[in-house]
């Protein structure tokens, strides 16, 4: 599984959830909250998504950590390589 294929079922789940993604570039410098208006719960269905989607498993106290899209795509690179 690669970064890439990562970030972009990441950026598909974004755009679903997330009224104000759609339609807009995504980069992984950006932030769920801060520059999508994404609220708690929808950053948490955005991550379930990705989680179900990629048949991983990352620690809510992990999530709480990244504070970019980045850093949450790195957060599921280390769970695919532990699988």
């Amino acid at each position: 599984m690669t970064r890439d294929h990562i970030f972009t079922v990441l950026k598909s789940n974004l755009e679903k959830v997330v009224d104000g993604a759609r339609g807009k570039e995504v980069s992984e410098a950006q932030s769920l909250l801060k520059d999508f208006g994404a609220d708690s719960l929808e950053v948490v269905e955005v991550v379930s998504r990705t989680m179900k989607e990629l048949k991983l498993k990352i620690p809510r106290t992990a999530l709480s950590e990244a504070n970019d899209i980045g850093q949450l795509v790195d957060l599921f690179v280390r769970a695919a390589e532990a699988a």
